[in-house]
């Protein structure tokens, strides 16, 4: 499973670069790792999220990402949060 992530240059003006980074660090790692991808929905939100693990080696947190679409082994993401 490969990750697209949406609104390049948005995240990078909102937190900027190294945290962008970081997002990409941590869902190429995601996808490197064939870990099952557990999906899940947020009441009144139409798309499902998905939490991924931060890479940073001392960090304890996820990222949540909201799945925007999917092509072929693609997942369409949208960064939403981070959670711990």
């Amino acid at each position: 499973m490969r990750f697209a992530l949406r609104n390049k240059s948005k995240l990078i003006k909102a937190f900027g670069e190294d945290y962008y980074k970081l997002l990409i660090s941590s869902l190429t790692a995601f996808a490197k790792s064939n870990r099952e991808i557990a999906a899940y929905t947020i009441e009144g939100y139409t798309y499902e999220f998905i939490n991924i693990p931060n890479v940073q080696p001392s960090a304890d947190s996820n990222f949540q990402f909201a799945i925007v679409g999917k092509q072929y082994d693609v997942l369409h993401v949208a960064y939403y949060s981070a959670i711990g």
